[in-house]
């Protein structure tokens, strides 16, 4: 077992046991929270297979410039495969799973892989961050309550996005392979800059799944009958998009929820409500990423080695 792995498990571990203590320290809390509206997780779901749906017609409109054709179809399965396998697997372990059946059903290269994901990459943060901008302000100003630590973060995130973008500068690598990892999403820029189309697509397909899992999670709390504005949710969906850097944990188990708790403390919601709604969240996902995930992951594979698409 590598330390990666190591590394892993033991944060995950000590996430759980924190989270299991605050449970129980607050039992009471919890256990005052009713299912008022049990009939909106069915509208959960349709939003998380609709969210998966553009993910998958992301990869589809990305990688199209490198002459690989996916149907609709395979690009969903596709989505839902590299979900399953970020559920079982820590350091976004999906991706890796992706890029494999990639090369093996279309040979496309791993380094035009990660470079496509990179390029992907820019936007969402390039996006997320403006998103979050505008909502701090918009609850500062609808309700007095500004959070400066995570304004400052979004702006330090936007500022140099939105540099790389413009101006697309192509940074040398360094000796530093941790530093590399940054270098090469940056560089990955390259790929589509120049492809307005392709630009303009994924861009709006990343706005499309921000404001769908805004909406997922305003659906999270109205579920608990937990009133939150549509405004904090895209708040917190904004930070827990760029929290998706970390990666350490499957799926970011325990520290998504943490992200998510510890923001949405700074804007006025408790933490047994925003780690009531992430619960039920993450409940949705495992079940419908554990259902679907391993019946398209079969039938990926097994078409790489008979040779359909």
């Amino acid at each position: 077992m590598n330390y990666k792995k190591l590394l892993s498990i033991f944060v995950l571990i000590i996430i759980l046991a924190l989270a299991f203590f605050f449970i129980y320290k607050n039992i009471n809390d919890f256990k005052s929270l009713t299912l008022s509206s049990p009939h909106l997780i069915f509208y959960l779901v349709l939003i998380f297979l609709t969210n998966y749906f553009l993910l998958g017609t992301l990869t589809k409109y990305l990688i199209a410039p490198l002459h690989v054709k996916l149907s609709h179809k395979e690009s969903f399965q596709i989505a839902f495969v590299t979900g399953f396998y970020n559920l079982i697997t820590p350091f976004r372990g999906g991706m890796a799973a992706r890029a494999l059946y990639l090369k093996k059903k279309h040979n496309f290269s791993y380094s035009d892989f990660f470079a496509s994901l990179s390029a992907s990459y820019i936007l969402l943060f390039l996006i997320a961050s403006l998103f979050g901008i505008v909502s701090t302000l918009l609850i500062y100003l609808n309700e007095g309550i500004l959070s400066i630590p995570l304004l400052i973060l979004f702006t330090l995130i936007f500022i140099p996005m939105f540099i790389v973008v413009t101006f697309s500068p192509r940074i040398p690598l360094t000796k530093n392979n941790y530093i590399n990892h940054f270098i090469k999403v940056v560089n990955g820029w390259h790929l589509i800059k120049n492809n307005l189309k392709v630009i303009l697509i994924v861009s709006i397909i990343t706005v499309l799944q921000l404001l769908m899992m805004t909406s997922m999670l305003f659906l999270q709390f109205q579920v608990f009958g937990i009133e939150v504005s549509f405004i904090k949710c895209l708040f917190l969906t904004s930070i827990g998009s760029i929290s998706i850097v970390i990666g350490i944990t499957p799926a970011n188990l325990g520290v998504a929820e943490a992200v998510t708790v510890f923001s949405a403390l700074t804007i006025g919601i408790t933490p047994v409500q925003s780690l009531s709604a992430s619960i039920l969240g993450r409940l949705v996902s495992v079940v419908v990423l554990f259902t679907l995930g391993p019946i398209f992951s079969y039938i990926l594979f097994k078409n790489t080695k008979n040779g359909k698409a």
